[in-house]
């Protein structure tokens, strides 16, 4: 596995990306999803090794508390279906199964939890 990037939330998305901007990061990718009322901006350094995700859920414009403000941890992997039995295995459990984005374009992904009960995304290509 590869580790791809690590979710937050924002209430000021273009505030976020600037500070960012700032730190030498540049936005990669943005998306709307309609159907989860949210903007995803993707910071990435020039190497592009990792990224951070900033999510903004519309109409949510006051501050977020510390445990609502970490989204989760993201790994890409070359098969969702063989790593969720593992995760189950070893204590996790799958909140989410498989299922690609609204208008089916886009990776595979699914939501698991550690034991611990920390989000991790499932990303398959």
């Amino acid at each position: 596995m590869k580790f791809v990037h690590v979710a937050t939330r924002t209430k000021d998305l273009e505030a976020a990306i600037r500070f960012y901007e700032q730190l030498g990061m540049h936005c990669s990718r943005r998306r709307e999803l309609t159907k989860g009322k949210a903007t995803l901006a993707f910071m990435e350094p020039e190497a592009g090794n990792f990224a951070i995700e900033l999510v903004y859920n519309w109409g949510k414009d006051d501050a977020y508390g510390g445990g609502e403000r970490f989204g989760h941890f993201a790994f890409e992997t070359d098969d969702i279906d063989a790593v969720l039995p593992v995760v189950e295995r070893f204590g996790g459990r799958v909140t989410r199964q498989p299922y690609v984005l609204e208008g089916g374009d886009g990776p595979r992904l699914a939501f698991v939890e550690d034991p611990d009960g920390n989000a991790i995304e499932l990303i398959e290509r």
